[in-house]
C-alpha cells in the first residue's frame, strides 16, 4: 500500500483523537450522522460480526460499521478508522446520560459494581473487505455516595460520556480496577488499533505501549488506575 495514502479518524471524539495521534500516524477526523441512523449492514457483515451479548443496534461494531461506512464511501481511497464504545451492566447498555438525573441514575447503579466497556472498531481499505472487531474490558467502581456523584456529576464531565463517566478524568479516582485494555474504556483501544491498521499496510509510528506512555503523560491530570494490558 502506498504510503501516501490518506488516513481518516470517522469519529469527532476527542479522546479517540490524543490517542490516534499519540500512535504517530497521519491523520484527519470526518464525521458523519450515520451514527444516529438505525441501518444494519449487508447480511454477510452481520455473521462476521464479533459476539456482543447486545441488541444488534446497540453493538458497538454495527455502530462503528455505520459511522465508518458513511466516510468510506465519501473517500473510497482513504483507509478510515471507526469506532463505538458502549458500557453494559447486568446485559443493559448504559448510554451518554440525557440530563443530569439520567447520569445520577448510571452512576448509583454502577457503584461499587463490575461492569464491561466493549469498543467496536470497523476499518475500512481500498482493496480489503471491512474489518470489524470488537475490545472488551471490565471496570470496577467504587461505593458512591450521593454527594460524590453529585459532585463529579457538577464538574460537567459525564454528560458526554458512555456510561456517564470518563475514566481519563476525574472519574478516574472513582475507579478501583480495570481488567482487560484501559485504552479501550477511554474508547480506542491501542493494541486492537495498531494490529488493524498493520492488517491493511498501515504501520503506525510507535507501538501500543509507547503511544500509552506519550498520551499518559500529555493528560491534564493523571487519575488513571495501573493498565494490565492497552
Amino acid at each position: 500500500m502506498s504510503k501516501q495514502i490518506e488516513i481518516i479518524l470517522a469519529s469527532g471524539s476527542p479522546r479517540r483523537f490524543e490517542l490516534l495521534t499519540a500512535l504517530d500516524v497521519p491523520f484527519r477526523v470526518v464525521v458523519s450522522d450515520a451514527e444516529e441512523g438505525f441501518h444494519l449492514p449487508p447480511a454477510l457483515f452481520l455473521t462476521r460480526m464479533p459476539k456482543v451479548s447486545v441488541d444488534i443496534h446497540d453493538h458497538p461494531t454495527v455502530r462503528a460499521w455505520r459511522k465508518g461506512e458513511a466516510c468510506a464511501r465519501m473517500h473510497p481511497d482513504a483507509v478510515v478508522i471507526a469506532a463505538d464504545t458502549i458500557v453494559v451492566l447486568d446485559g443493559v447498555v448504559l448510554n451518554k446520560p440525557v440530563d443530569v438525573a439520567d447520569a445520577m441514575s448510571m452512576l448509583t447503579r454502577l457503584s461499587g459494581r463490575w461492569h464491561e466497556v466493549y469498543t467496536g472498531i470497523a476499518v475500512f481499505a481500498p482493496h480489503h473487505e471491512p474489518l470489524l472487531l470488537v475490545q472488551r474490558s471490565q471496570v470496577q467502581m467504587l461505593p458512591l455516595t450521593t454527594t460524590m456523584i453529585a459532585t463529579y456529576i457538577a464538574s460537567g464531565e459525564p454528560m458526554d460520556k458512555a456510561g456517564s463517566y470518563g475514566i481519563q478524568g476525574l472519574a478516574g479516582q472513582l475507579v478501583t480496577a480495570v481488567t482487560g485494555s484501559i485504552t479501550n474504556v477511554v474508547g480506542l483501544p491501542l493494541s486492537l488499533v495498531v494490529q488493524a491498521l498493520a492488517n491493511v499496510g498501515v504501520v503506525c509510528g510507535r507501538t501500543a505501549s509507547h503511544a500509552y506512555a506519550v498520551w499518559r503523560h500529555a493528560l491534564p491530570v493523571d487519575l488513571l488506575p495501573d493498565a494490565s494490558e492497552l
